[in-house]
């Protein structure tokens, strides 16, 4: 009776196990062979703002950068003539983007071809990052905080150094020949980032149909 039952419990547990771990990932974003204009993007709410100053993307018609809704995330789009472009010299570009390396002793998170980057090293202090003077609380010098420790200011009150920096737009998607770069916010993970740009792309392919 007690190996028949254990039998049935290894059985039961195989099944579940199974079915568990059965995901079909066809809820997994699949890029459509659409040719669109950046109208077909500002169409959905994107807001298109300035271009690029540094980096180049060869081989593109459009690198912009603007604010989609509802919060207002920087969602950067470089157009290509074609999805092939878009897939082989935009991929490229994107990754070259959003390229993060694992930080040295504080120094240097992104790669060198990051036109766009980001404090991220005082997520636990508000700008800007400084304690000034205040006779009333015993303070009659000018602090800043550097790398977690504050040091007193001795130039014209700029703020602090940035201790990390990371690239600015940490996630990028390619929808037929547009490439999206999206901005990770403040308490967010790049799954979040992922999601908010699938949504976006699918807002702009179904306007399209």
């Amino acid at each position: 009776m007690k190996k028949y039952s254990l039998s049935f419990i290894l059985v039961l547990f195989s099944v579940l196990f199974i079915a568990c771990g059965s995901s079909s990932g066809s809820d997994e974003f699949t890029s459509s062979d659409t040719i669109y204009e950046m109208s077909d993007a500002t169409s959905v709410g994107w807001k298109m703002k300035k271009g690029f100053e540094i980096a180049e993307f060869p081989n593109s018609t459009d690198a912009r950068w603007g604010f989609a809704p509802p919060e207002g995330r920087e969602v950067a789009i470089i157009r290509y003539p074609t999805v092939e472009l878009a897939n082989t010299d935009g991929l490229k570009a994107a990754q070259e983007q959003t390229e993060y390396i694992e930080p040295l002793d504080g120094i240097k998170a992104y790669g060198d071809k990051v036109e766009k980057t980001t404090c991220r090293g005082f997520a636990d202090y508000p700008p800007p990052y400084k304690v000034t003077q205040d006779k009333s609380l015993g303070i009659n010098k000018t602090f800043i905080l550097n790398k977690n420790n504050f040091i007193e200011e001795t130039k014209n009150p700029i703020g602090a150094d940035c201790p990390r920096r990371e690239p600015f737009y940490r996630v990028y998607l390619i929808e037929g020949n547009l490439v999206f770069l999206g901005e990770l916010l403040r308490k967010e993970d790049l799954q979040m980032v992922d999601i908010f740009l699938e949504e976006l792309a699918i807002k702009i392919r179904e306007g399209k149909e």
